[in-house]
């Protein structure tokens, strides 16, 4: 009798301390987004960036952004703040992050850019050559909207459900370099609060934000804002958009000729064909992630071969922080990479544009055949346990491309300040947009002490 009344009080007292019904599958999470246009009165020049140098913004088709969503498992969690910019260095960054200052239980804050074609020059790249192309007020108003977008996403926290799911997109992408590898895969992270409120869903997708393409001079988010904008109106949920692996040149096709007012409609048939492949990762084809998580930052130095890079950090332009190292220019580049585990869907938060193969190892060009290519991505996240592996580009950092070593090739003479073509007649343009050929098996080493670190 004695022994089944113990028996009994440990069974009651180990049912008290499981979690209430339904509660293991609770994530919490919040979202902000503000506006940041320019000033019309501010004394210098607005720049657009990613294509020419020196050309002024026109006018506004639509204001950028930042978005930023807070996520946690129960414990320490994690800000990411999404900005619509062509990019941000790692003084921008942390600049960024001292705006939006400590927040407890925060593991840190990630910022990365949408990768539009169509903002602000937020690099200093592309005002007249030789020239700091950024907008002094313009960078404020940036700084300040990811601040306000971090304070509303951690004020608006919920408990939820998050699920996963995945389509496979067709005939969306044209890769403009041999070997034509692309990711054709839209993922969704959806988050669905257990007040029965809307939700809000993390889109990751691998292609450059210029589907407004090269005669454009309207500052717009691009396809990216545009889909945000139509997932919202049409589900209730509010979006934010993650870019991919979109080194290669890899970019949305053009459905519409785009040149100019039909860039605009080009981008609006891109951003519908989108919303159509995010409504189709229907609640039966989405799994639920148990909430677990886990996060690792890793730094790391890259030898800086690319001497117009170099140029432009002694000109004051580019703010990342260098140190003497055998390289070209005698310097390194310091960077950070990052991972998240949610339950066993990794996400790799790395700090420029990643050629896709160096995700898949599908296929490698081979224009220099002494190239050594690091082990692919997907192959480290599987080995530690990941079931799906999401990329976040241009994250706390931008490097340039991240080509293959095995496909890296620069002219003979004058590297990195001129293009060269290879026996195929390829045209190598990423490698002049690149810190070195040393970068790609750097960022996998970090890579594997970030997955290493989550266990």
């Amino acid at each position: 009798m004695k022994k089944s009344l113990c028996l009994l009080l440990v069974l009651l007292l180990a049912l008290s301390l499981l979690p209430a019904r339904g509660q293991e599958d609770l994530w919490r999470f919040g979202f902000g987004v503000c506006d940041f246009p320019p000033d019309p009165d501010s004394p210098q020049p607005l720049y657009i960036a990613g294509y020419h140098n020196g050309e002024t913004v026109q006018g506004i088709h639509d204001v950028c952004q930042a978005r930023a969503t807070w996520l946690d498992a129960g414990g320490d969690g994690v800000l990411l703040i999404g900005v619509d910019c062509v990019g941000l260095d790692r003084s921008a960054v942390n600049r960024i992050r001292d705006a939006v200052g400590p927040i407890p239980g925060c593991a840190r804050v990630h910022v990365y850019a949408t990768h539009t074609h169509a903002g602000a020059d937020t690099l200093g790249l592309w005002g007249p050559i030789g020239r700091d192309g950024k907008n002094d007020l313009y960078m404020d108003a940036m700084v300040s909207a990811c601040a306000k977008a971090a304070q509303d996403a951690l004020s608006s926290r919920r408990s939820g459900r998050l699920c996963y799911g995945a389509v496979l997109t067709r005939g969306m992408y044209r890769d403009s370099r041999f070997p034509y590898v692309t990711d054709e895969t839209l993922y969704q992270l959806r988050f669905e609060p257990e007040n029965g409120e809307n939700g809000l869903r993390l889109l990751f997708f691998g292609a450059h934000a210029e589907s407004l393409r090269g005669g454009n001079r309207l500052l717009s988010r691009d396809y990216p804002g545009a889909l945000c904008d139509l997932v919202l109106s049409e589900t209730g949920d509010d979006a934010q958009f993650f870019p991919g692996a979109i080194g290669g040149l890899v970019m949305t096709r053009e459905f519409v000729p785009a040149s100019g007012a039909r860039a605009v409609e080009n981008m609006e048939v891109t951003a519908r064909k989108l919303a159509d492949y995010v409504h189709a990762i229907t609640p039966d084809a989405e799994r639920i992630l148990h909430p677990r998580l886990a996060h690792a930052t890793v730094p790391f130095d890259v030898p800086l071969d690319n001497a117009v890079f170099a140029l432009y950090k002694v000109l004051g332009i580019l703010g990342h922080h260098a140190s003497t190292a055998q390289s070209a220019t005698g310097l390194a580049v310091s960077t950070e990479l990052s991972a998240l585990l949610l339950d066993d869907v990794a996400l790799a938060l790395l700090p420029g544009e990643l050629f896709p193969e160096l995700v898949t190892g599908e296929a490698y060009g081979s224009a220099n055949p002494e190239g050594v290519n690091p082990r692919p991505l997907l192959d480290i996240a599987t080995e530690y346990g990941a079931s799906a592996l999401l990329i976040v580009g241009l994250c706390d950092d931008e490097l340039g491309y991240i080509v293959p070593p095995s496909d890296y090739l620069v002219h003979p003479t004058v590297p990195y300040f001129e293009r060269v073509t290879d026996q195929r007649g390829e045209d190598h343009y990423e490698e002049t947009n690149s810190v070195g050929p040393d970068c790609a098996p750097r960022l996998a080493e970090a890579f594997e002490q970030a997955m290493e670190g989550l266990r």
